[in-house]
C-alpha cells in the first residue's frame, strides 16, 4: 500500500506534531512504505518541509505537493500570461505568470489572511468576474484550525464570489479530482493501492472515494464526533498507528 496523507490537522496540530505522527512517519519509511504529503496550504514545499523537520518529521519537498504546481500546469496549458493573484508576497511569488491587477486574462485566488486582501481586492475580484474573466482557487476549504480556532479559510471567499456572480469557481486543491490524481501518479500507482488519510470528510474523504482511493479519517482536527457515519470510509482511527493494525 501506498498513502497520500494530509497535513494540518492530520499530520501537524498547528505547531505541534499530531497523534504519534513522528512515529508513523519513521515507521513508514523503516517499511519503505512510499507515501506523499498533500496540502491545500500553498506555502511552498521547502517551507513545510522545515516546519515539519522542527517537530522532528524528516520528509523531502519533492514529497510534498501544494495546489500551486497543479495551478502553474494548468496556466501553461491555457497560454495564459498575466494573472489578478490574491495572496502574499511568497505565494504570489510561486505562481508562474506575471501579476496584473489592471488588465488580467484570469483571477487565481490563492490566500485572503492578514494583508493580502481588503474590501477594494474583493470587490475587483468580482468586477472582473463579472466581465468573464476566468477564475480560479487553490482551495474551497472554509475554514482551518489555528490551535483551538476556526480562521475563514480561502474556501469562504470563493463560495462568497461564486454566490454573488452566479458562478462555479473550479478548484485545484483537495478535493479536485486532478489533484488526486496527481498525487496518485507521483506515487506511480493505481488508486485502489493508494491509501489516503485525513481528517476532513469534504475534502480528504471525498478527494479520495472520488478517484477509487481507500480512505482513512483520523479523529483529529476539522474531525467532529459522527463524521465517520456521513461519509463513505474504509477506516476511521484514533491514533495513526492503527493504520499498521
Amino acid at each position: 500500500m501506498k498513502y497520500i496523507i494530509d497535513l494540518d490537522g492530520t499530520l501537524m496540530n498547528g505547531k505541534e506534531p499530531n497523534k504519534d505522527a513522528v512515529r508513523f512517519v519513521a515507521e513508514l519509511q523503516k517499511r519503505k512504505l512510499e507515501f506523499v504529503v498533500m496540502t491545500n496550504s500553498i506555502k511552498s514545499p521547502e517551507l513545510i518541509n522545515k516546519r515539519l523537520e522542527d517537530v522532528g518529521i524528516n520528509i523531502a519537498p519533492n514529497r510534498i505537493m501544494n495546489p500551486i504546481s497543479s495551478i502553474n500546469s494548468y496556466l501553461q496549458k491555457k497560454g495564459y500570461k498575466k494573472a489578478f493573484i490574491v495572496g502574499s508576497t511568497v505565494e504570489v511569488e510561486q505562481i508562474n505568470i506575471r501579476q496584473d491587477k489592471k488588465d488580467p486574462s484570469i483571477v487565481i485566488l490563492l490566500d485572503f489572511e492578514k494583508d493580502n486582501a481588503d474590501f477594494d481586492e474583493l470587490q475587483k475580484v468580482f468586477e472582473f468576474v463579472k466581465r468573464g474573466v476566468p477564475i480560479i482557487t487553490a482551495s474551497k476549504s472554509a475554514y482551518y484550525l489555528k490551535g483551538d480556532k476556526q480562521v475563514l479559510d480561502t474556501g469562504a471567499f470563493v463560495s462568497l464570489f461564486e454566490s454573488a456572480a452566479g458562478i462555479s469557481i473550479d478548484t485545484f486543491g483537495k478535493p479536485s479530482e486532478s489533484y488526486f490524481r496527481s498525487g496518485v501518479k507521483l506515487l506511480d500507482a493505481d488508486p485502489g493501492e493508494v491509501t489516503v488519510i485525513g481528517d476532513d470528510c469534504s475534502t480528504d474523504i471525498s478527494g479520495a472515494n472520488n478517484i477509487g482511493c481507500k480512505s482513512v479519517l483520523i479523529r483529529s482536527g476539522k474531525y467532529q464526533a459522527d463524521d465517520e457515519l456521513k461519509c463513505k470510509l474504509h477506516k476511521c482511527i484514533d491514533n495513526f498507528m492503527e493504520i499498521f493494525e
